[in-house]
């Protein structure tokens, strides 16, 4: 059985900015990941989500970009962090 996802229906999962109240977190900066993460946010968790690459300037002056995500259940951000295999572990 399909299970459809009222959010979804009505393409409201992925928000264009970080409300407030989102938990969040930065990503590594890999362009191959993008499409990957996005993917898996929208197969496994079912909430509403922000990922956005953000340019921004390093401490050597360059600009470089940075990959934020944030979603609005706490849960699905704790989750998101210990099950995406897209996400680059030290």
């Amino acid at each position: 059985m399909i299970e459809l996802n009222a959010l979804d229906v009505l393409n409201q999962r992925k928000v264009d900015f970080m409300p407030p109240q989102f938990s969040k977190m930065r990503v590594s900066d890999n362009e191959w990941q993008d499409s990957s993460i996005e993917d898996w946010i929208r197969n496994k968790l079912k909430g509403r989500f922000y990922y956005q690459k953000i340019p921004s300037i390093g401490t050597d002056g360059r600009v470089k970009s940075s990959s934020y995500v944030g979603f609005e259940d706490h849960k699905e951000l704790t989750y998101f962090m210990l099950a995406c295999p897209h996400l680059r572990r030290k």
